[in-house]
């Protein structure tokens, strides 16, 4: 029930339709009291509520300070849940990197879908506080996919033992995290702090004062009682309703591979595109989605040695980290055309899903400059989003590893638009 009313109303809502009513409750109820019971002051309502009221309140606080500790402990415990999960797959991306190009794609394929089944699916079970079917299902698929796999070599064998030891680390960790999805506080309890909530009104009611300093009074008290229970139900729940943990860990480092699309630069009012130039474009720039690239000038002429831009200058390549990456084109019309092209097959065929097209532009944001990439398989227009680069260097401060493979002549690829 509580988890459905935390999904189906909003935050506001809730503080709305909760906080609000239990004050217009309140307040009502005092000014029945008042009509029915006009000579309550003179009682002995007072004296027995008095002798209570100290006692009882003491003992509502440490019960609501213990139900407040115990839901924030359990948000921090599913943060925790969900970042260890994210990074211990980040671990066996990495792990997977190491292995042969040619193998390990089956085994990336095989973590992304996991990964989005994760972040999609599963967290919207989850705010019923269900496992997901899928999620189920491609975790069985990541176990076929490293079961099928034969490492050769003592370095393989390390790497792939790293790996299976990351992957059954995931299956650990998301099962805790699961289980926090399922857990609840104990119906009992939380019957008594709502019991409690009500007879500390009763209790806390001053018939000796005015009417509106009353009714003032009991206001206030049943608001901060009101969003003090409301709070613990809030909480109680991390992954439904609006106060919940995000999935954004899964999203974040080299799993930001897997969302390149979604993760891409969209403008916004006030982004400028700006024209581009070779000097411009040259340097060592990241991409969240594709790692680390370095670009610069190269002469036409075999072996197509790499320099530094000068003016006039439009042909360029560059190499990045993913999947030993390359790119080869030039700067027409303010913006970067080229062709990628990946292991393990590095074609110039357009027909190979291994390489493509790419456009590069550079945008002025409210977040300093950007360089937005759209990119395609095959000759198709490069209309994929998400290989934005920012700068974090000239080439003078290439990765050295970058840098030595960018010189090597066998790394230029041809764009098949230049090839007889």
């Amino acid at each position: 029930m509580a988890r459905w009313v935390l999904n189906t109303f909003t935050t506001l809502q809730l503080v709305v339709f909760g906080v609000g009513g239990a004050v217009v409750l309140t307040i009502a109820g005092v000014l029945i009291l008042r009509w029915r019971f006009p000579r309550l002051a003179d009682s002995s309502y007072e004296p027995v509520a008095d002798s209570l009221r100290v006692v009882y309140e003491l003992l509502f606080a440490l019960i609501l300070a213990f139900v407040l500790a115990s839901v924030l402990d359990e948000m921090g415990n599913a943060e925790s849940a969900v970042a260890s999960e994210a990074t211990t797959i980040s671990e066996l991306v990495r792990a997977n990197d190491e292995l042969p190009m040619d193998k390990r794609a089956p085994l990336d394929d095989a973590v992304g879908r996991y990964v989005h089944a994760v972040a999609g699916d599963e967290w919207k079970t989850m705010r019923d506080g269900r496992e997901s079917a899928l999620a189920n299902s491609e975790l069985e698929g990541m176990y076929v996919q490293y079961g099928n796999f034969t490492p050769r070599g003592t370095e393989q064998t390390a790497v792939y033992n790293q790996a299976l030891a990351d992957l059954h680390e995931v299956g650990t960790k998301r099962r805790e995290r699961l289980n926090i999805a399922a857990s609840d506080q104990p119906t009992m309890l939380r019957v008594l702090v709502f019991v409690g909530l009500v007879l500390l009104l009763v209790l806390e009611y001053r018939p000796h004062l005015k009417p509106i300093a009353s009714l003032v009074f009991m206001g206030t008290l049943a608001a901060v009682v009101t969003s003090a229970f409301l709070l613990t139900v809030l909480l109680d729940y991390p992954f439904a309703g609006q106060v919940s943990v995000s999935p954004d860990p899964f999203k974040q480092d080299n799993l930001a591979r897997y969302w390149s699309t979604e993760l891409a630069y969209r403008p916004e009012p006030g982004d400028q595109q700006q024209p581009l130039t070779a000097q411009r474009l040259e340097g060592t720039y990241n991409s969240t989605a594709y790692g680390t690239l370095l670009l610069r000038c190269y002469d036409e002429a075999p072996p197509h040695k790499v320099r530094a831009c000068r003016p006039g200058d439009r042909r360029m390549r560059g190499v990045y980290r993913y999947y030993d990456g390359s790119l080869t084109g030039k700067v027409v019309g303010g913006v970067f055309d080229g062709w990628w092209s990946e292991g393990p097959t590095y074609t110039s065929r357009h027909g190979n899903e291994d390489a493509g097209r790419v456009a590069l532009k550079l945008e002025e944001t409210s977040n300093g400059p950007l360089i937005a990439g759209n990119w395609s398989t095959g000759l198709a227009a490069p209309v994929i989003p998400g290989w934005d680069l920012k700068r974090i260097g000239n080439v003078d401060d290439a990765p050295p590893d970058l840098a030595e493979r960018l010189d090597d002549p066998h790394s230029f690829i041809v764009e098949p638009r230049r090839v007889s």
